[in-house]
C-alpha cells in the first residue's frame, strides 16, 4: 500500500537512515540515531507527515534493533538507551484515546525490553566447516 502522498527526498533519506541502524551498518557512529531523529522531526514538522506516524516508526525502529540478537551489543544498547525520545514524541502526538493506549502499550515494551547476548561470531558464521 502507497502513502496518500508522494516520496520526497527528506522521507527516503529518512528510510536510508533507518536501514544504516537496523542493520548496524556503522555501529561505530552513535551520531547516526540523532540524525535519524531529527530528520524525523523535520519529516514531521515540514511535510504531511504526522508526528504520529514518526514517533512511532522510529520507536519501532529503534526497538525492533535493540532485540536483534545478531547486531553488536554496544549498537543495540544504544538503539534501546535512545528510544525514549520517540517515546517521548509520542505521548506529546498522542491526540486521541486510542493513541494514549497504543503509548501506554509502547511505554510497556520498553519498560520491559531486556538486552540480552548477542550472538558470538562463532554463532554468526553460515555454512559447513570442511577445513
Amino acid at each position: 500500500m502507497r502513502a496518500a502522498f508522494p516520496d520526497t527526498p527528506y522521507q527516503d533519506n529518512w528510510r536510508r537512515l533507518s536501514l544504516r541502524i537496523r542493520c548496524a551498518l556503522e555501529p561505530d557512529e552513535p551520531r547516526l540515531i540523532d540524525h535519524y531523529l531529527a530528520e524525523g522531526r523535520y519529516l514531521a514538522s515540514c511535510t504531511p507527515t504526522s508526528p504520529w506516524t514518526v514517533a512511532e516508526t522510529s520507536l519501532r525502529l529503534l526497538l525492533d534493533t535493540a532485540c536483534d540478537h545478531a547486531l553488536p551489543w554496544h549498537w543495540r544498547s544504544l538503539c534501546l538507551d535512545l528510544a525514549w525520545r520517540p517515546l517521548r514524541d509520542l505521548r506529546a502526538a498522542a491526540s486521541s484515546l486510542e493513541h494514549r493506549r497504543r503509548w501506554q502499550g509502547w511505554a510497556a515494551q520498553l519498560a520491559g525490553c531486556r538486552l540480552t547476548p548477542s550472538l558470538s561470531s562463532t554463532e554468526l558464521l553460515q555454512g559447513y566447516s570442511d577445513e
